[in-house]
């Protein structure tokens, strides 16, 4: 399927053979198990229409049925998986050989009634299989062809009432098979292409996504680690103002003493900024609990006027 499409993303064009693969792998198991129940329900038709030929057409369906076994068997095995587009068409070619054969064997083969099973197998296989056109025209050619040896053999042309009327329900059913597979291969493909679509931009979104928890990451370890790097120089600038404060306590003037402690202030209020930082990291984080505790507003409003 996707050799006959001009796929320019080439890892879209694998990704559709691996689905494309897999849906005809599962579709042709499920196509083989019917042609074997159908051909062995055949039987009770045989009986009604033809029960003098009931062996002989109970042999051609059991054979019809192990053909369409191995089929489905060689849907299992690593050859059938790797060529999995080479079983298609053998799964339709099957019964429509086999049900040639029954109708060339028929008394009144013009008039027969196995002919609408013909038109069940086309139907069939363009309801079920997951065919292109060329698949499709190859098969209808079979079924075109297996007809026209019935005529030729058994001198069908000399009733032509009863050949135009196969003709016709050939083609017309022909027709809708060719039709409908043409525009299901072209919906799937779209089908396919939106989902691939939306897996492609999932996966976008889980990337970015990722990238984006890793930034966080480092954006947090990059403001703990900054803020201990200037609580170190902070700490050395606290520890000698409190050492003066406390040492030359009797021996500064007013002035320098405010000095000292305004300086002394906003370090311990830097300081504070600092811890908050890192509080609101492990808050990301999720290893901080959150505890009320009360304020005391005149010392907060005296800090901040202190500041201005």
């Amino acid at each position: 399927m996707s050799n006959e499409l001009n796929f320019e993303d080439k890892n879209f064009a694998a990704a559709f053979t691996v689905y494309d693969r897999r849906q005809r792998i599962q579709i042709g198991k499920i196509a083989c198990f019917l042609s074997i129940i159908l051909s062995l329900a055949g039987i009770s038709l045989d009986y009604f229409i033809y029960p003098k030929k009931l062996p002989f057409f109970i042999a051609l369906r059991l054979a019809s049925s192990v053909l369409a076994g191995f089929l489905w068997y060689l849907h299992t095995t690593a050859f059938g998986q790797r060529y999995y587009r080479f079983l298609g068409v053998p799964i339709a070619l099957n019964p429509i050989f086999f049900l040639g054969w029954v109708i060339e064997t028929t008394p009144n083969a013009a008039s027969s009634p196995y002919y609408a099973g013909w038109i069940l197998i086309i139907m069939a296989a363009s309801l079920i299989m997951r065919w292109s056109v060329r698949e499709t025209l190859v098969t209808i050619g079979c079924v075109f062809a297996v007809y026209g040896l019935i005529c030729f053999w058994k001198g069908l042309h000399e009733e032509p009432s009863a050949m135009f009327s196969n003709l016709f329900f050939l083609w017309a059913t022909s027709v809708i098979a060719t039709v409908g597979n043409h525009f299901a291969a072209k919906f799937r493909v779209q089908e396919f292409t939106l989902r691939y679509q939306l897996d492609k931009n999932k996966q976008e979104l889980e990337e970015t996504n990722r990238r984006l928890v890793e930034l966080d990451r480092l954006k947090s370890r990059f403001f703990a680690n900054i803020s201990h790097e200037l609580r170190t120089p902070l700490a050395l600038l606290l520890s000698p103002l409190e050492t003066l404060l406390q040492r030359f306590q009797g021996s500064l003037d007013g002035e320098a003493r405010e000095h000292l402690l305004t300086m002394q202030a906003n370090g311990m209020r830097l300081l504070k900024l600092i811890n908050d930082l890192l509080e609101l990291i492990r808050l990301e984080a999720g290893r901080l609990e959150i505890k009320n505790e009360p304020l005391e507003i005149a010392d907060f409003v005296k800090g901040l006027g202190s500041a201005v």
